[in-house]
Order: structure tokens, then sequence, then C-alpha cells
């Protein structure tokens, strides 16, 4: 099952094209999983609080004056942590998402194994833009490298909210880790250069998190 178009369903209550890969960061490129980041590092039994793994600073610089929540409806525990912090109003709406999910061993393959079933198994979905909402496009795609083990993000804007949405999706050994972020720019939707950096530049605070643990 695919993971584009979690967000962008919640942010309706708010109410393109992306980039080439030449953004200042330099870490959207073209396609291919990167070498193992997580050589050496032991699989996760479960996964931290992920309100505790993105600095105050960094939700300030990409949802300033945001509230934090859990998220609404969301089945926490010790293998999946989910928290969201929002503003939906005024001119520059913005929700950041940050998800963690550690994968279980299961039938006769290692976490990671298991993993990297589950993220390929999304990674198409979410590439191929065929779970997404009406109103939804999906305007951009790129594979990450040097982020995590293997990674990628899409990019959709969606008409009736006037939202744009970049999902940063990354495996981390067994642990994926998926960050949204998605918001507005006035009448128009919170670019790619600007969504695809902010959430990329999450997705590596909260790996840096995690490889102290």
């Amino acid at each position: 099952m695919g993971i584009a178009a979690c967000v962008l369903a919640v942010f309706v209550i708010m109410s393109g094209t992306g980039s080439d890969g030449g953004n200042e960061t330099g870490r959207i490129v073209g396609s291919g999983a990167s070498e193992s980041a997580s050589a050496g590092t032991s699989e996760f039994a479960g996964v931290p609080d992920s309100c505790t793994l993105v600095g105050t600073d960094l939700v300030e610089k990409l949802a300033p004056n945001s509230e934090r929540n859990v998220g609404d409806n969301y089945q926490g525990n010790d293998q999946q942590s989910q928290c969201v912090w929002g503003i939906y109003s005024g001119d520059r709406k913005r929700q950041l998402t940050v998800e963690l999910r550690a994968i279980e061993a299961a039938d006769g393959r290692t976490a990671t194994a298991a993993a990297q079933q589950t993220f390929e198994s999304e990674r198409k979905v979410d590439e191929a833009g065929d779970q997404l909402l009406e109103g939804q496009k999906l305007s951009d795609k790129r594979r990450l490298e040097d982020v995590g083990d293997e990674g990628y993000v899409v990019y959709t804007t969606d008409d009736q909210s006037g939202t744009g949405e970049a999902i940063a999706n990354v495996r981390f050994a067994n642990v994926l880790v998926t960050i949204h972020y998605a918001g507005s720019e006035g009448e128009d939707p919170l670019s790619y250069d600007a969504a695809g950096d902010g959430a990329v530049e999450v997705v590596e605070a909260v790996l840096a998190k995690l490889s102290e643990s």
C-alpha cells in the first residue's frame, strides 16, 4: 500500500511542476539506491517517540508557530510512532508529519529483508501515483542517494486545497522513516524545492538521532 495520499487527505481542512534535481542540497538525484548507510547497525526492535526526534529550531523553520499532536486516530505503539506539527490558517499554511515504523521479521525473512520488501512496494505505488485522491496530481519524483539505505521523494499538488506536498520515504536497516511536508504560500502550493528540501532535511535529522541509538 502506498503512502502518497495520506497527509494531503488530512490537509484539506486547510481550506506544477517540480525540480530538475538541482536544488541547493544536491541530495535529490536520479535513480539507484545508495550503499548501505546502516552497515554494522543492528536491527531495531522498536522506534523512539517521533515527537522527540526533530529539534524545535527545525520545526520552527519549516512550520513556524505550528501546534504539535500525535496525529488524529493514529494507533502508535513500540513499533510505530507518528508526530504532526501543523498551522492551518493565514497565508503560510504548513503541515509536517514524522512517522517511524520498525518492520518485524516475517515468513523466514529477517526484519531488514521484510523492510526492504515493504519499502519497495510503497515506492512502486507512490512513484506511480496509484493511490492519489481526487484533485491530487503527482508532479515530480526522485530517488535519494546517501540518505539512509535507500529512499525516494514524491511531490504532489492538490487543486482542491491548494497545497503542495513532498513525501520522503527512507529505509534505515528495518526502520522506515516517512516525512510528509505540505503547505501553501498564499494562493499557491508550497513548491517542490521548498517541500522537497524540507522533507529531506527532516529525514536526515531523524536518521542522525536513530544512528545514535
